[in-house]
């Protein structure tokens, strides 16, 4: 049986009492609670420590006048204290005395200072616990759950110089320009400027949500802006919507929920994701760019090998394209394996094998008309085409509308290639010149589905000529600090990169290389310096050009336009917020 000196039940019903009447901000400091504790014990302790006791409440009014007059609570608060822990004395003198009903109380006549000592030392723990806990006394305290919600957000502003070699064939030449082209196979058909100097302002807004669950759940919500509904760019460029500073769209730019395996649990190491979410794949941006998300499934999965390595697998599903009247909808699988490895405290390496595989993105052309009467609407028609709204140029193309009653209609196209490329990344890490990081990468793609025999049959075409140009490489040196996040931080970088035609669809290409697509080659060089905390300017110049396969003429001598000459360069000024 626990024996509980009736100076110490007085003391914690006290305690108590003021506890629950006190709003979290204005509750005593854990120390001073402790010493009112002890002034409230005082009429039921023995005549030979009464005097010492007598002495303790006397302080304990002391630091109560002293809190009041600080300003940390009110002088109502503390006359609500003081009664509180007197009204709990005459209980307790009325049990030891016998005028009161007797209650199962085993009296101590005498407490010794070492028992005394425990007492104040338990007593202090405990409250210092619930005041770790509930935030007592923290200036602007908020509820518990408030803790478990993240922000995040960026704004960035840039102003982009876009310059065209006066040597590019127009869109619209005479002699047959790019937007001329009419039959397969046609190269970039959609380009509408090639010669005109650009200049434009562009704005970048994010701002996501994400809230921890408990139990390894977690979900998040982003907004961005955006000029359209584009997968691989969240620039605004700013002169209005619609002109004349109209306003803008936000678009969903992020929506998940996550699991992830606690420690000890058989799974540990696994995270699984739902929704729209940032890219699980590790890579570089010659694959994904920065900007784009997926929508879909993904698992990964990380296991320490040791303190120096580890391995990594990701894979997931992804729906590209559904139709309602038509079972042919459009995915991308993607699978990948890796490793890190530390060969010593400064330097890192990581290496990455990722195989994907665009499933049903290629066209496959009809020379059938156009459904019409009841089949409208109901016979699946041209479903293969690659989308005006998402591709960009570089890809090759078939023309897939080829019934002789359409051959005057514009053209639909699609992409003449499959694509289930491999992705192979090395990046390193260098540390040994603290606090100037090195960081270099590489990363080679190569398309393993292009097959000339295949691309003759879907597109109607048996006479095709076409090369095989599958394959993309990139490089990548950076040195600087680890993050720019305050003042006074800067990186700086170069980036050579060369991408043919065919190797990777180039509806998910970054925007600022070539303005968007595939086969060109060239280099990027920019920096990054801080000026505040979370804010930075950026500079950077990127300059690219056509390849030329070296075949001047195609089918029916139709302008070869994958070798056209189309000479950009690009010159981006940036101001860059994070939070």
């Amino acid at each position: 049986m626990t024996v509980t000196p009736p100076c110490l039940d007085a003391a914690r019903r006290a305690v108590a009492r003021s506890a629950s009447s006190c709003p979290g901000r204005l509750r005593l400091a854990p120390l001073t609670l402790a010493l009112l504790m002890a002034g409230a014990a005082a009429q039921a302790a023995p005549a030979d420590e009464r005097a010492e006791l007598e002495q303790l409440r006397a302080t304990t009014h002391a630091l109560i006048q002293a809190l009041v007059d600080s300003g940390l609570i009110s002088p109502e608060k503390a006359q609500t204290l003081v009664q509180q822990a007197q009204r709990a004395r005459p209980a307790e003198a009325a049990a030891a005395t016998g005028t009161a009903p007797a209650r199962n109380v085993v009296r101590i006549p005498y407490v010794s200072e070492t028992a005394k000592a425990e007492m104040r030392e338990q007593i202090k723990q405990e409250v210092l616990a619930q005041a770790r806990s509930e935030r007592w006394g923290e200036p602007g305290a908020l509820p518990d759950w408030l803790s478990r919600i993240g922000l995040e957000g960026d704004v960035r502003v840039r102003l982009q110089r876009e310059f065209f070699s006066k040597d590019n064939i127009t869109p619209n030449d005479i002699n047959g320009g790019w937007r001329s082209q009419d039959q397969t196979p046609a190269w970039a058909p959609d380009l509408a400027n090639t010669t005109n100097d650009r200049d434009r302002v562009t704005l970048r807004a994010r701002l996501g949500v994400s809230g921890e669950l408990g139990g390894g759940w977690a979900a998040g919500l982003r907004a961005a802006t955006g000029s359209d509904a584009s997968p691989v760019s969240t620039s605004q460029t700013l002169a209005g919507s619609d002109g004349h500073l109209g306003k803008y769209q936000l678009w969903l730019d992020r929506a998940f929920v996550k699991w992830q395996a606690q420690p000890g649990q058989v799974l540990e190491g696994t995270t699984l994701v739902a929704g729209r979410f940032a890219n699980p794949f590790f890579g570089t941006d010659l694959s994904w760019p920065s900007d784009l998300n997926f929508d879909g499934l993904a698992a990964s999965h990380r296991r320490a090998l040791g303190s120096r390595a580890a391995v990594f697998a990701h894979a997931g599903a992804f729906p590209l394209q559904e139709f309602s009247i038509s079972g042919a909808d459009k995915w991308l699988y993607g699978g990948q394996i890796g490793g890190e490895w530390k060969p010593d405290e400064r330097t890192q390496l990581t290496l990455g094998l990722a195989y994907y595989d665009f499933n049903r993105i290629e066209g496959h052309a009809s020379d059938q008309a156009t459904p019409s009467g009841v089949d409208a609407g109901v016979v699946p028609y041209l479903t293969s085409q690659y989308p005006r709204s998402v591709r960009q140029k570089g890809n090759t193309l078939i023309r897939l509308n080829q019934s002789p009653l359409e051959v005057t209609d514009a053209a639909v196209w699609g992409l003449a290639s499959r694509f289930r490329p491999i992705d192979l990344t090395l990046a390193a890490s260098f540390h040994h010149f603290a606090p100037v990081t090195v960081r270099a990468s590489f990363d080679y793609i190569k398309n393993t589905a292009f097959d000339l025999d295949d691309i003759r049959r879907r597109s109607l075409t048996p006479a095709l000529e076409l090369k095989d140009k599958t394959t993309a490489m990139q490089a990548r040196v950076t040195v600087g600090s680890a993050r720019v996040d305050k003042a006074g931080d800067w990186q700086a970088g170069f980036t050579w990169r060369r991408i043919e035609r065919d190797a990777w669809p180039d509806a998910f290409t970054d925007t600022t290389w070539h303005l968007g697509g595939t086969n060109y080659d060239g280099w990027s060089l920019g920096g990054e310096y801080g000026i505040g905390p979370g804010t930075s300017l950026g500079l950077r110049w990127t300059s690219t050009r056509n390849l030329d396969d070296g075949q001047s003429l195609l089918f029916n001598g139709q302008k070869n336009f994958s070798n056209a000459d189309l000479k950009i360069d690009v010159l981006q000024v940036e101001l860059n917020s994070r939070f």
